[in-house]
């Protein structure tokens, strides 16, 4: 096989490998190491010793009569709560930016709501989360009051825009219930308990916690997370306890201190930042790529308003970036042309001799100035990029509201099916401005234009859009370089030299 055919061979199979190798690691990665020794070992760590304060759920049947009856329903401008007079629980919770119910059938069926509070005790605890409270309003605040046999415990959420703020009044200290994660589509990315010790975050696999987990330390924040969204509280909590619910659901609650920041809803950056908890977005194992990208991309977003012009931006910046390398990688496939008929004489005069011909064409690409690897290198810078932003658009909460065209969301694939038709239509029009001399490597790239069409069907729009731009520009650019190219004379080889003298 000579240098000609590995050119071509070297860039497919290359790109081909690179995508398994990094989407493989990303699946071992969340299926097995997120699990392993690594994991554990922190887990260990953050655990303590359960006190005999640490709060029972009292799951069971008992719960099923004290389902919600007396429903008061609050509409804020960026969300809409129902709060029960039983318990003073809130029974619904809805992100009206995004129109997404936070709360969960699995916590309808248990019974078990965001707010509840618990001291430890069995019979206090039943009477905080199923007694009768008043619920009232002032401006912004909900006040949920019970009095009950001289236990008096006033729980207050006041309304600041994209959170809560949650105070307790009482006469010992409590728990309380950030609720349980909301279900969606986790596209390999972590759901369950989530939460920031000592500075470092710190995130369970359901399948780690038995039963209960207890954990104390300095803690900043602690929830339950799904892909797009967050529901839990941060301020200065002392401990969390997270419960193993039926199925693969889990609980949190933390120990209560005056005021909380009680956030429910979607996981968007500009939300999260101003009240440090932009840390709950799971960048993933690749976190020293993607959040970078994140950032930089979220900034051309919070200039551009819109998050395709963002993606369109990056895609020309990249393109740029690279195009001293796909100027040397258009000159040296010209210059390949321009000898391919040199290259079948070197072929048939040494097809005997496999080593003496390979020697004879190193000499020969050498003497024109051609480079077999230089048209793997701008996919190469590429690939990091790629898989960054692979990332980056399956954890961006905002993207499930950016729309293109016929496309209603970016985070999703293209329901018709249009933008991988024209990546795949783009890769070939590359092939057919820029071709191999060996028509035989061109017909593997054909092949291949068709193969990452397929592949590219079920990926997040977005991700599609950057390849499929990226490729029109990458035309746009070899045709003019091809042009400037061809207004030059070819400049004759040392060989060619020779013969003349």
């Amino acid at each position: 096989m000579d240098k000609q055919e590995l050119d071509v061979r070297r860039i497919f199979i290359l790109a081909v490998l690179l995508f398994l190798m990094f989407t493989g690691y990303q699946i071992y990665f969340f299926y097995f190491v997120g699990k392993g020794e690594a994991q554990k070992e922190q887990v260990k760590e953050t655990k303590g010793e359960d006190p005999e304060s640490v709060p029972s759920l009292m799951l069971g049947t008992s719960r099923e009569s004290y389902k919600p009856q007396n429903v008061h329903t609050f509409d804020f401008p960026n969300f809409r709560i129902r709060i029960a007079e039983e318990g003073g629980r809130v029974v619904s919770l809805v992100d009206k930016e995004y129109n997404k119910e936070l709360i969960t059938d699995v916590e309808r069926k248990l019974n078990l709501y965001p707010l509840e509070i618990y001291s430890g005790n069995p019979e206090i605890d039943a009477k905080l989360n199923f007694s009768t409270y008043r619920v009232l309003k002032d401006g912004d605040s909900i006040t949920m009051i019970l009095e009950d046999e001289g236990l008096k415990v006033v729980k207050k959420i006041t309304y600041k825009g994209n959170y809560f703020e949650l105070g307790i009044e009482s006469p010992v200290s409590l728990y309380v219930s950030t609720g349980v994660r909301v279900k969606e589509d986790s596209f390999f990315t972590h759901e369950g308990p989530i939460f920031k010790i000592n500075g470092s975050v710190v995130r369970y696999d359901i399948e780690d916690v038995k039963g209960k987990e207890f954990v104390d330390g300095n803690i900043s924040f602690a929830g339950e997370e799904s892909r797009y969204y967050f529901k839990g509280f941060s301020g200065d909590i002392k401990s969390l306890v997270i419960y193993r619910l039926e199925g693969d659901d889990t609980v949190t609650l933390v120990k209560s201190s005056n005021p909380l920041i009680f956030y429910a809803g979607s996981k968007e950056y500009s939300r999260l930042k101003d009240l440090g908890l932009d840390d709950v977005i799971d960048y993933g194992t690749l976190k020293i790529f993607v959040k970078p990208l994140f950032i930089f991309m979220y900034w051309i977003y919070e200039h551009l308003g819109s998050w395709t012009f963002s993606i369109l931006a990056l895609t020309l910046i990249v393109r740029i970036l690279t195009f001293p390398l796909t100027y040397k990688s258009t000159v040296s496939m010209a210059r390949l042309s321009e000898i391919a008929p040199k290259i079948q004489q070197l072929k048939e005069k040494y097809k005997d001799d496999p080593v003496k011909m390979q020697e004879e064409m190193m000499k020969l690409y050498s003497e024109v100035g051609f480079n077999p690897m230089s048209g793997c290198l701008p996919i190469l810078l590429q690939i990091p990029i790629f898989f960054a932003l692979y990332k980056v658009l399956t954890i961006t909460a905002d993207l499930q509201l950016a729309s293109f065209l016929w496309v209603t969301s970016l985070s999703q694939k293209d329901p018709y099916y249009v933008l991988p038709i024209l990546m795949g239509a783009t890769m070939i029009l590359q092939q057919f401005i820029t071709p191999n001399p060996d028509k035989s490597q061109n017909l593997i790239m054909y092949v291949s234009a068709i193969a990452f069409t397929f592949l590219f069907a079920s990926f997040p729009a977005g991700l599609v859009l950057y390849w499929t731009f990226s490729n029109v520009i990458n035309i746009v650019q070899n045709y003019i370089i091809k042009k400037m190219i061809l207004k030059e004379k070819p400049k004759p080889s040392k060989r060619d030299k020779k013969k003349k003298k």
